[in-house]
């Protein structure tokens, strides 16, 4: 194993895994779909900076014969599960819960693109696959059922909600963006976040006030690290990171990503956390353990 290899899934683990720590410190004065707008276009400037200065230019063959409106489609239907929807629920979702809690649902991200997989009839999946789609939905079930009650108006119920559709959508957009033709995936992923940017940006302006926003110096820092990291370099990492050691290797930031989050939230933000939270991110883990290892064993 690489020792290059190992700092790019520590480097992209700790930066997905963050986003939940610096989106805590600054959703309290910044609405969330601001926020959602502010990271895609951040992000997609990022990109397009990558692109030109680190990516190779030309297009392969397989890139040039697909139809282009198809592949328009298809990056307007990525960008919405990828960017404008998940985006948006993050923030209002974190409004309502703890960043630690925020990072445990969005572990259950593989357990979703398994169940998608399975309803979609995209791919056949083993018996450990589904065992490992129950384990996943018993560590969400532990999460939810102690602020379950009939009460409407429970916001953290409301906002473990927002997180679990969020986390969905993710799982849709991973099963979408495979079928994308061969291609830079930085590339891709620009024009997926500036597509996002066009339905978020004036869906700011219309819904909330972006231009009263007033930021400190570290709200704004934050901010940037939202689009130009979690929203930009670290796509380039992780397709990096595929690259040089296998996507098998890259798949361990899921296991990373919630107890990072976990860890950033409960030492810098003093996330109190309970026993039965602590016992629904182990079985979050091992359910994706178990859908990790069913698939390596096709």
């Amino acid at each position: 194993m690489k020792i290059k290899g190992v700092i790019f899934l520590i480097g992209i683990s700790f930066i997905w895994g963050s986003q939940f720590f610096f989106t805590d410190i600054i959703i309290s004065s910044v609405s969330p779909v601001t926020l959602a707008a502010a990271k895609a276009f951040v992000g997609a400037i990022t990109l397009t900076l990558i692109y030109i200065l680190f990516s190779k230019k030309e297009q392969s063959p397989i890139v040039l014969r697909y139809p282009r409106k198809r592949l328009m489609l298809l990056y307007t239907a990525i960008a919405f599960f990828e960017a404008i929807i998940p985006f948006f629920l993050i923030g209002w979702g974190q409004q309502r819960v703890s960043s630690s809690m925020a990072s445990i649902i969005m572990g259950t991200i593989p357990i979703f693109t398994l169940l998608i997989l399975f309803l979609f009839k995209v791919s056949r999946l083993r018996l450990m696959h589904f065992i490992s789609i129950g384990v996943g939905f018993v560590g969400i079930l532990l999460i939810i059922l102690p602020s379950l009650t009939i009460d409407i108006t429970n916001q953290s119920l409301w906002g473990m909600a927002a997180l679990i559709f969020a986390s969905l959508s993710f799982a849709i957009s991973l099963v979408l963006i495979e079928k994308l033709p061969p291609m830079s995936s930085v590339l891709a992923m620009r024009n997926i976040l500036f597509i996002a940017s066009i339905v978020l940006i004036p869906a700011s302006f219309i819904l909330e006030s972006p231009l009263s926003i007033r930021l400190t110096s570290i709200e704004i820092l934050c901010l940037l690290i939202l689009g130009i990291f979690h929203a930009g370099i670290v796509y380039m990492m992780f397709n990096l990171l595929i690259q040089q050691s296998g996507a098998a290797f890259a798949s361990l930031t899921n296991y990373f990503v919630p107890v990072i989050g976990v860890i950033l939230g409960t030492v810098l933000l003093g996330d109190q956390i309970d026993s039965k939270t602590w016992l629904a991110l182990l079985v979050i883990l091992i359910s994706s353990l178990l859908g990790s290892i069913a698939s390596k064993s096709k």
